[in-house]
């Protein structure tokens, strides 16, 4: 065992770092937190090479003289608390203890700041927790704080960090998550010189979800408003009928600072109840006002994980207050152009001649055609039991035929052979436009090329608005709309998987996504065609994700059960 010593300060600052700034991100989060808790009017933040090569944040806030300035740089400076009983009753942002020690540790930062009330402003330059430079320079008000080259000196971990378009993901959400619930603050996010957020000042925070999330989404939110002698909310949900395929857009924050609870995206969901789908989510943006003695914000060095004295009361209570808010509007759906369209046309053909059409076009049937051989030829259908199963005679004795996952099957193989084909992809009469959050725009703009060889063909239409122009015909019969930001989710999941991954979870969802459901109601027609599309594959007996096709019941067995052997 080798001698026990002090460790430098310096290395002291770089393990301090390793609790705080995880990615460029963090650094980001820290900045604007304190450039909130300086009473900033306006947030700046400018970054080159995902933030990896710099990180700017500007901002109008209350500035720091020479003094402070330089001891802010200082190991456990701070202007929050003066001794531990502080700590408890700690209610702004910015105290982070090692924050702004730690990102000096692992970077060149340059700093300049000025009160409003001084002459002249200070110039700090530190190199890896070395102070270089000091002196006094002409500014604005406020403070600039500049950092470059992240990690430069602890190789190890910036090898350890994604590819571009995965931090500057990271990076657009933390500062639309601040965006969202500070609506006096004019945010602004550029990447190499190029916007990618801007949210002005604004009257209030369904003023900002319209700048993130796009004005037909806003206008579909509902108000959460409740005060409470312990806990109260306030904020904003989307109505049932706008829903993602993933809780990130869940918001939740205590008393203005962003957290990471399970309990509090639970709490919204099941205030939803049976009102949602299986496995879809809502948008919503949640403040909690929280009586301090009521939560723990010392359980993780960032505080962006939180503990509940009472957690299980809280998650009622939220559930109760989100489901109460619900029930007091009006909550059927509104018809997008899309659905119009097809309810009139609906109206006017005869309803054995549209279930027709619908289910030939499921099929990928343009036409009546003779089906050519099949290994399945010899099976007759019986039946379809419980709208999921179909019911066949086979030369042995019997089976059921899991009506989802052969028109699975199906699909998967037929997209994984044609996806390269130009027929593949099908024109939309009439091109969609949709409103993304800027995490999600770089997540569009890194996948252009998976998509565009999957037949998505999405045009960049704006800062964070895109066109839908066309979809792989075999999605023809759902809402261009929902395939968008069904798959945009699927994207949001990937998290650097190889590209040929991609493709192929892509491929799954969409032929999952293109196929009969349990509850379908099936024709013998279209339950015969189904099963020799189904003999025709290579591989008819599981679904793409492994779940068996078909269960067979032979004779000899059937007969055990009926006591004739």
């Amino acid at each position: 065992m080798g001698k026990i010593k002090i460790l430098s300060p310096h290395t002291v600052n770089q393990i301090a770092a390793g609790e705080v700034i995880e990615r460029p991100a963090s650094v980001v989060k820290e900045l604007i937190e304190n450039s909130l808790d300086a009473g900033a009017s306006e947030i700046h933040v400018d970054i080159e090479g995902a933030g990896k090569d710099m990180i700017r944040v500007k901002d109008d806030g209350t500035g720091m003289d020479r003094e402070e300035l330089s001891l802010a740089f200082k190991k456990h400076a701070t202007s929050k608390i003066y001794d531990i009983d502080d700590l408890e009753d700690l209610t702004t942002l910015g105290f982070r203890g090692e924050a702004l020690p730690s990102i000096a540790s692992v970077s060149r930062v340059k700093t300049i700041s000025k009160k409003e009330e001084n002459l002249e402003g200070t110039l700090l330059e530190i190199h890896g927790g070395k102070e270089i430079t000091l002196e006094s320079v002409g500014a604005p008000g406020g403070t600039v704080i500049e950092v470059r080259d992240l990690f430069f000196n602890t190789p190890a971990r910036r090898r350890y960090l994604k590819k571009d378009s995965t931090e500057l993901s990271h990076i657009s959400e933390v500062v639309t998550r601040y965006s969202l619930i500070n609506p006096d603050v004019e945010f602004r996010l550029t990447h190499n010189g190029n916007e990618l957020i801007f949210v002005p000042k604004a009257s209030s925070t369904l003023e900002n979800i319209k700048y993130i999330y796009g004005k037909d989404i806003a206008r579909k939110m509902i108000k959460i408003k409740d005060d409470g002698d312990v806990l109260g909310v306030i904020g904003f949900t989307t109505k049932p009928e706008v829903t993602r395929a993933s809780r990130d857009h869940i918001y939740t924050f205590v008393n203005g600072r962003f957290v990471k609870n399970g309990i509090l995206k639970d709490a919204v969901v099941e205030g939803y109840g049976t009102l949602l789908p299986k496995k879809r989510y809502p948008i919503s943006v949640l403040n909690l006002i929280v009586d301090r003695n009521e939560i723990d914000v010392n359980v993780h060095p960032t505080k962006i994980e939180i503990r509940f004295e009472r957690g299980s009361e809280v998650k009622q209570d939220i559930s109760d207050i989100v489901s109460g808010s619900l029930l007091k509007h009006d909550l059927v759906p509104e018809p997008t152009p899309q659905q119009q369209e097809t309810e009139e046309k609906s109206e006017v053909e005869e309803d054995v001649k549209e279930n027709m059409l619908t289910q030939q076009s499921k099929l990928g049937m343009k036409e009546e055609r003779k089906v050519s051989t099949s290994r399945f030829k010899d099976m007759k259908v019986i039946g379809v039991i419980k709208k999921s199963y179909i019911v066949v005679e086979t030369k042995d004795g019997m089976a059921l035929i899991d009506q989802h996952a052969a028109h699975e099957r199906i699909n998967y193989e037929r997209l994984k052979s044609e996806y390269t084909d130009k027929n593949f992809s099908q024109e939309l009469m009439s091109p969609i436009t949709v409103e993304v959050q800027p995490r999600e725009a770089a997540l569009l703009k890194a996948n252009d090329a998976l998509l565009s060889t999957l037949g998505l063909n999405i045009e960049p239409f704006g800062r964070t608005t895109f066109r839908l122009t066309s979809l792989p015909v075999i999605l023809g019969e759902l809402q261009p709309e929902d395939v968008f930001y069904s798959i945009l989710d699927q994207l949001s999941e990937f998290k650097g998987k190889p590209l040929e991954d991609r493709r192929e979870e892509l491929i799954c969802y969409m032929a999952c996504h293109s196929s009969f459901t349990a509850g379908d109601d099936l024709s013998i027609t279209t339950a015969r065609y189904l099963i020799d599309k189904l003999g025709q594959t290579e591989n008819p007996f599981t679904c793409p994700h492994g779940r068996p096709i078909i269960v067979r019941f032979e004779e000899k067995e059937i007969e055990k059960w009926f006591k004739r052997t």
